[in-house]
């Protein structure tokens, strides 16, 4: 039988074990995702446009009436939040004017 070792046990709090790193974008649409006549479609557009950069790992809640919410990736190849920005108002819709921070 081992016996444990406290000098082993290491704790960080506050990080989270992915194993890559996690970069969040903030993300404020220009109307509510969740009223949209086709539900889930633009979504699924932001969700294929940001995978195309890394992996998608989740999507908070929304807020503000429904336009503001954080994407969480892993291994993100994105340059910068500018560079999101950039490609979800290409997408147009709730997006078109959409800011990312």
């Amino acid at each position: 039988m081992a016996a444990r070792s406290t000098t082993d046990i290491v704790f960080h709090w506050g990080r989270w074990n992915y194993g890559a790193t996690m970069t969040d974008y903030t993300v404020v649409a220009d109307a509510d995702v969740s009223a949209e006549v086709n539900h889930g479609e633009e979504m699924e557009k932001v969700h294929e446009t940001m995978s195309l950069m890394g992996t998608w790992m989740g999507v908070s809640d929304h807020s503000v009436s429904g336009t503001t919410f954080t994407i969480t990736m892993e291994n993100s190849g994105w340059a910068d939040a500018a560079a999101v920005q950039v490609a979800l108002r290409a997408l147009g819709g709730n997006f078109a004017t959409a800011t990312v921070a």
